[in-house]
């Protein structure tokens, strides 16, 4: 299936009431960048980068117009290969005034699960190469990969804003 078709059926699915019914949860009002400590990937004395263990957690983060948030990922293999393709700059489209979405350069593994409930700040993938940022919290039907969550979401939807825009994800 191509990118059109998949931005057809991405339109189509969104105007079902299911994902209509959004709750504003717009909390902070601060203009300040977030910053915040994260967990850092243990290195070999070579300096090469290890596996992640089951209980580490991968450092990663999402610059939006020089805000940087920090991102809590998952330990699964979606957020594995999401983190192997960083840093990853995607122009972001807005999606019923909740969410943001682009395609990425490469399909990630996937272990869809239906979500019935969406919470700001939420990074999921849709489909095999659909990466989908929640900036406001709602009830789901649909189904999604979990690749991790903003750790602090609460200017996460002042700092996004109405329509699209550009967001950088890294590791460091």
């Amino acid at each position: 299936m191509n990118v059109n078709n998949r931005m057809i059926i991405m339109m189509a699915i969104g105007i079902l009431p299911a994902l209509s019914a959004c709750a504003d949860d717009q909390n902070g009002t601060s203009n300040s960048p977030i910053v915040h400590e994260s967990l850092t990937q243990k290195t070999s004395p070579n300096n090469t980068e290890q596996p992640i263990s089951e209980k580490e957690q991968m450092n990663m983060w999402m610059m939006i117009n020089g805000y940087r948030f920090e991102v809590t990922s998952e330990d699964n293999a979606t957020a594995h290969a999401f983190a192997a393709q960083l840093p990853l700059t995607l122009d972001m489209e807005d999606l019923h005034s909740n969410e943001k979405h682009a395609q990425l350069p490469n399909a990630l593994p996937t272990n869809a699960s239906r979500a019935n409930i969406i919470h700001n700040g939420d990074i999921m993938l849709y489909g095999s190469s659909t990466l989908v940022v929640f900036y406001k919290s709602f009830s789901s039907s649909y189904s999604y990969t979990r690749i991790g969550r903003v750790s602090q979401p609460d200017q996460l939807a002042d700092v996004l804003g109405q329509g699209n825009v550009q967001i950088e994800f890294s590791r460091d």
